[in-house]
């Protein structure tokens, strides 16, 4: 076997590593994008919940204040 077969054969074997690593970066970062997907949806119905609260809150706080104020 001479110096360059050998170099070539270090070559692919580092290649054929940088391309599983490749691979498994690809997995992540769909992963990360799954997760930002599923993160952006969560956040619009939080939002939403919250919106209702903060609606049925006022309202109510407005019904007892004046519920109160025809009592006194």
């Amino acid at each position: 076997m001479t110096t360059l077969e050998r170099d070539v054969g270090a070559l692919e074997a580092r290649m054929q590593a940088v391309e599983q690593e490749i691979q498994a970066m690809r997995q992540d970062v769909r992963e990360i994008r799954d997760v930002l997907v599923t993160a952006r949806g969560g956040w619009k119905t939080l939002t939403l919940v919250i919106g209702f609260s903060v609606t049925f809150g006022a309202v109510l706080s407005r019904l007892a204040h004046v519920l109160l104020l025809d009592r006194i």
